[in-house]
C-alpha cells in the first residue's frame, strides 16, 4: 500500500471520529493531512500486554481424532485452515473432509463460534462442524458469512471440525458458556440479522387509496398473502414458500441433505419483495419481521450475595425510597412464572403477544396469560430469562427469603414476546403499544399504563414499525430502557438504538466495561451486568448477577446470569424509584438528568468511567441510584425530604487477584451530598499497594500486587479506607485475596502496539511483541505529547489491527510522554475478540475503529 493511500485513509479516520457518524465512507476527494512531525527527543514508551491463559494458538498436526487439539470452555484458539492442508475424512461421508480438529469435553451447554479472518468471503469459505468423539456429524454451520456458530448441549466429549471449503483463511474458534446475539448498524438490513422468512411488515402512506383497503390481498402483486392488520395502517404480509436448493456461487451444493436451504432461499425472496414494495408509491415502508433475542442466559446455580446493587449505590437510594405501587414497570420478555415465592407477589396482570404457535410453545396464540413456560422445546435447559429480569427489577424484598429487587413496592407487568428462538418485531411492537395503553392487535388495554418499559432483548436491523411504536409510547410519558447488546461491538442493536430509548451497557464488579458489552454513540448509560469469567471478590462464585429463575420442572430457584440484559433492569428499576419520588418526571426529564444538563438540577446521576465525559463505552457513566433519586426529587414535582451529608461508598467489599492479574481499579464514591474527602487508604500486607492514598470522591485508584519472591499459594490482606463522611461509617475495609502460581499467560501470536495521537488518532509509533517476549513492548522515539495506546493482532494480514477476527486491547487513559524520558509501566489486558457478527472493517475499539499499522511488512 503506497504512503498516499495510507495518509488518505487515516484522514478519513479522523473525520469519522469527530463527526460521530457510523460506518465510514472511503469516497470523495479530501486533501490528506501532513505527516506527523519527526521525533524531537529520545522519548519512548514501554509496557506489557496481559494475554489471558484462555487464549491459545493452534497446534498442528490436528487432522485426526488421535491428534485432535484439546480445548475447554472458556477458550479461544487462533488457527488457520487451507484446502491444501492434511485432512480428516468424515467416516460416514467420504466426500467431506476436515482440516482441523479440536476435542472438547464439557459439563455445560456452550456456544462455539468460528470467526473467519478473510476479507473476501466470496473467494474464501470456512465451515464449522460438531461431531461426537468418534467423528459422526451432529451439526453443521455452513453459511456464506464471516462467522459460523453451533451450540453444544453437554455434558459429553465432542469434536469440533474446521473445514476449508474454499481457499485459505486464518480463523478464531471461541468456546464459551452460552451467550446471546445483538447488534448492527444503520437502517440497512445487515447480513447477520435474523428475520422470519416470508414475512414482511408494511405500512401504507396516509391518504392513499391502498391505505383504506382492508387487506394486502387486494394488491396486484403476485405471491403476497395478507396475514394480519395492525393499528396505524401497519400490516403483516407473507410470501408463498419456495422449494429450491441453495447453491454455492460455483454451482456446487455444499453438503447435500445437511444443508437447510429452503429458509435461505425464502429469505432471499423476502428481501427481493421488500425492495419491490419500497418502490410502490402507496407504501410508506416495508421491512423484515426481525427476530429479537434475549441478551443473556444462565451461568450457575449457586447462591451468593448481590454485589451489583452496592456498585451503583442502591442501598443509599433505599434510604430515600424503596418504590411506590402506583408505578408500573412492564417487562417485555419471556414472561414470568405464577409460582415463584420471591417474585409472584410483585406481579400484576400482563399479556402474551406471541402470535406464532411454533415460537409460543404453549399451544395457543395471543392471550392474557404471560406465563414463562420456558424457551427450550425439549424442556431441558430453558433460560426463564424474563423471570430473571423481573426479579432484578422487583423481587419481593425484605421478606426473609431469596433475593432483593431494585424496587420493593413498584408493580411489574409481565408481557410475553420471546419464546422458542426469540420473538418478532410484529409481536414486540404490539406489546409496546399495549404497555403504553395504546390500541394494539389484542384489542385489550392494561388496567393501568406502564410508566417504564424494560426490553432486555435485541438484534440487528432498523424497524420503522418499532420506532413508530416507541415514539408513540414515549409521547404517553413512558420511559423505555433496552439492552445495548453482548457482541463487544459498536454496531447498532435494536431496540436499544432507536430514538427515545435509553441504551444500557454493562460493567463488571470493578466498574469496568464488561468484556461482552457492546458500545458506540447510541449508548446512554452503564449498569452492572456482571462477568461470569471472573471472581474478583474471591467468594468462589462467578461475578454474575443473581436473581429469580425457575427450571423446566417448575421449581423456583435463583441463578447467576451475565449480560446487558442484566444491566438493563437495574436501570429500569432505578427509573421506577425516581418516579416514586417525583411522579411528574417525563422521558425528557430523564434524558436531561442522564446527560447532566437538566436546568433544575446540577447533580450528576452517573459516575464517570473511561475517558472524562460521555464516551462510547459507558455513555454518560455508571448509573448512581442515590444521585438519580436525589436529582429526580430536585426537579419540580419532587415529594421527598432528603437527608444532608456525605456517605462513604466502596464496592465491592472484596477483591481477588487471579494469577494473571496484577492490577484492579478501585472506585470510591460519595453516596450522599456535599463533599467527601478520603484521608487514608492503607494496606496491611507488603505485597498490596495502592497508587493513591488520599483525595476527594469520586476517586478511582489502582490496587497493585507484587508476587516477587512469594511461594505458590493464596494470600489474604485487608485494605482500610478512611474518610470524613458525616453520615454512616466513615471507615470501610476491603478484603483482598491473591493467587500465586499456575498458568499466567496465553498465546495469540504476534501483537502490534500502536501509539495514537490523542487529538487526531493518527498512529505515530508501532511496536511488535510475541509470547516469546512475554508480550512486553517498547516503542521507538515519540515526540512529547499525549497518546492513546491500542494493541491487537492482524490475523488476516491486511495491515489493520482490531478487526473482527483479532484480539484487541487498549490502555484506558491517555499517556503523557515527556521529552527525553522513558515512560514505562503501560500495562493492559488484550481483551475479548472483536465482534464476530460484524463484517465491517472500519469499526471497533477506541472510538469504534480498526487501526492501520505504520508498516505493511508482515511478520
Amino acid at each position: 500500500m503506497n504512503i498516499g493511500c495510507v495518509r488518505f485513509f487515516l484522514w478519513l479516520l479522523i473525520l469519522f471520529v469527530f463527526s460521530s457518524c457510523g460506518g465510514g465512507n472511503n469516497t470523495g476527494v479530501i486533501p490528506p493531512p501532513p505527516l506527523p512531525p519527526p521525533p524531537t527527543s529520545g522519548a519512548s514508551v514501554s509496557g506489557k500486554l496481559i494475554v489471558p491463559p484462555t487464549y491459545q494458538i493452534e497446534v498442528e498436526p490436528n487432522h485426526s481424532i488421535a491428534k485432535a487439539q484439546s480445548v475447554s470452555s472458556p477458550q479461544a484458539v487462533f488457527g488457520a485452515a487451507s484446502i491444501n492442508d492434511p485432512k480428516f475424512i468424515i467416516p460416514e461421508r467420504n466426500n467431506i473432509d476436515i482440516q482441523d480438529l479440536y476435542r472438547l469435553t464439557t459439563n455445560e451447554n456452550v456456544r462455539i463460534t468460528l470467526t473467519i479472518a478473510a476479507n473476501d468471503l466470496r473467494a474464501v469459505d470456512l465451515d464449522l462442524f460438531l461431531m461426537d468423539e468418534n467423528g459422526r456429524i451432529l451439526a453443521v454451520s455452513e453459511g456464506l458469512v464471516s462467522t459460523e456458530e453451533l451450540t453444544v448441549i453437554g455434558p459429553g466429549t465432542f469434536l469440533i471440525g474446521i473445514r476449508a471449503f474454499e481457499w485459505f483463511s486464518s480463523y478464531v474458534v471461541s468456546i464459551a458458556s452460552l451467550g446471546d446475539i445483538a447488534s448492527t448498524e444503520g437502517h440497512s438490513i445487515p447480513p447477520t440479522a435474523e428475520f422470519v422468512p416470508g414475512e414482511i411488515l408494511m405500512k401504507w402512506k396516509t391518504g392513499t387509496a391502498s391505505s383504506r383497503q382492508k387487506s394486502s390481498s387486494e394488491m396486484d402483486i403476485p405471491g403476497i398473502v395478507h396475514r394480519k392488520s395492525f393499528p396505524d395502517r401497519v400490516e403483516l404480509i407473507t410470501l408463498a414458500p419456495l422449494h429450491q436448493p441453495l447453491q454455492k456461487p460455483n454451482g456446487l451444493s455444499k453438503f447435500g441433505d445437511l444443508a437447510t436451504s429452503n429458509d435461505h432461499a425464502l429469505k432471499v425472496e423476502t428481501l427481493n419483495m421488500i425492495k419491490q414494495l419500497q418502490g410502490n408509491p402507496d407504501v410508506e415502508y416495508a421491512e423484515p419481521n426481525f427476530i429479537r433475542k434475549k441478551t443473556a442466559i444462565p451461568d450457575d446455580t449457586r447462591y451468593p450475595t448481590q454485589w451489583h446493587y452496592a456498585l451503583m449505590n442502591l442501598p443509599q437510594a433505599w434510604d430515600l425510597t424503596t418504590g411506590d405501587n402506583s408505578v408500573v414497570v412492564a417487562v417485555l420478555d419471556t414472561g414470568a412464572p405464577l409460582n415463584h415465592t420471591d417474585l409472584t407477589p410483585r406481579l400484576i396482570a400482563g399479556y402474551d403477544f406471541i402470535s406464532d404457535l411454533d415460537i409460543a410453545g404453549d399451544g395457543d396464540g395471543v392471550d392474557s396469560d404471560p406465563t414463562d413456560i420456558g424457551d427450550d422445546p425439549r424442556k431441558q435447559s430453558s433460560s426463564f430469562h424474563g423471570t430473571h429480569v423481573a426479579g432484578t427489577i422487583g423481587a419481593a424484598t425484605n421478606n426473609g427469603i431469596g433475593v432483593a429487587g431494585v424496587t420493593w413496592q413498584s408493580q411489574i407487568m409481565p408481557i410475553r414476546v420471546l419464546g422458542i428462538g426469540g420473538g418478532t418485531d410484529a409481536d414486540i411492537t404490539q406489546a409496546i403499544r399495549y404497555a403504553a395503553g395504546l390500541t394494539n392487535s389484542s384489542g385489550a388495554l392494561p388496567a393501568q399504563q406502564a410508566r417504564v418499559i424494560n426490553m432486555s432483548l435485541g438484534g440487528p436491523g432498523f424497524s420503522q414499525t418499532q420506532q413508530d411504536a416507541i415514539t408513540a409510547a414515549r409521547a404517553q410519558g413512558v420511559i423505555i430502557v433496552a439492552a445495548a447488546g453482548n457482541e463487544n461491538s459498536s454496531e447498532f442493536s435494536y431496540p436499544a438504538s432507536f430514538d427515545g430509548v435509553i441504551s444500557v451497557a454493562a460493567v463488571d464488579m470493578a466498574s469496568q466495561r464488561a468484556p461482552y458489552s457492546s458500545f458506540g454513540r447510541r449508548v446512554d448509560v452503564a449498569a452492572p451486568g456482571g462477568n461470569s469469567a471472573a471472581d474478583l471478590n474471591g467468594d468462589q462464585f462467578a461475578d454474575g448477577v443473581l436473581s429469580t429463575v425457575v427450571n423446566d420442572k417448575g421449581e423456583m430457584s435463583f441463578d447467576f446470569y451475565q449480560g446487558t440484559s442484566m444491566a438493563t433492569p437495574h436501570v429500569a428499576g432505578v427509573m421506577a424509584l425516581m418516579l416514586a419520588v417525583n411522579p411528574d418526571l417525563t422521558p425528557t426529564d430523564i434524558d436531561l438528568l442522564i446527560s447532566g444538563t437538566h436546568p433544575n438540577s446540577s447533580r450528576r446521576i452517573t459516575l464517570d468511567r473511561g475517558v472524562p465525559g460521555r464516551d462510547d463505552f459507558y455513555g454518560h457513566g455508571l448509573l448512581d441510584a442515590f444521585q438519580a433519586v436525589t436529582a429526580a426529587n430536585e426537579v419540580p414535582g419532587g415529594i421527598v425530604t432528603l437527608p444532608i451529608g456525605s456517605v462513604l461508598s466502596v464496592s465491592p467489599s472484596a477483591f481477588s487477584f487471579d494469577n494473571f492479574l496484577d492490577t484492579i481499579p478501585l472506585t470510591i464514591t460519595n453516596a450522599g451530598s456535599g463533599t467527601l474527602n478520603i484521608t487514608s487508604i492503607a494496606s496491611n500486607a507488603s505485597w498490596l499497594t495502592t497508587e493513591i492514598a488520599t483525595g476527594t470522591a469520586p476517586l478511582t485508584t489502582v490496587l497493585r500486587v507484587n508476587r516477587r519472591g512469594l511461594p505458590d499459594g493464596v494470600y489474604n490482606a485487608t485494605l482500610t479506607i478512611m474518610s470524613d463522611a458525616t453520615l454512616e461509617n466513615a471507615t470501610r475495609t476491603i478484603s483482598v485475596k491473591m493467587k500465586v502460581g499456575g498458568p499466567t499467560a496465553g498465546n495469540v501470536g504476534t501483537v502490534f502496539v500502536l501509539a495514537l495521537d490523542e487529538t487526531t488518532f493518527n498512529p505515530v509509533a508501532e511496536a511488535r511483541t510475541t509470547a516469546a517476549k512475554g508480550y512486553s513492548f517498547s516503542t521507538t522515539a515519540i515526540p512529547p505529547g499525549k497518546y492513546f495506546f491500542v494493541a491487537g493482532t492482524d490475523r488476516d494480514n491486511d495491515d489493520f489491527i482490531c478487526d473482527i477476527e483479532d484480539a484487541c486491547g487498549y490502555f484506558p487513559t491517555p499517556v503523557t510522554v515527556l521529552p527525553n524520558q522513558v515512560t514505562s509501566g503501560i500495562t493492559f489486558v488484550l481483551g475479548e475478540l472483536n465482534s464476530p457478527q460484524n463484517a465491517n472493517e472500519a469499526v471497533k475499539h477506541l472510538q469504534g475503529k480498526t487501526f492501520q499499522r505504520l508498516t505493511n511488512e508482515h511478520p
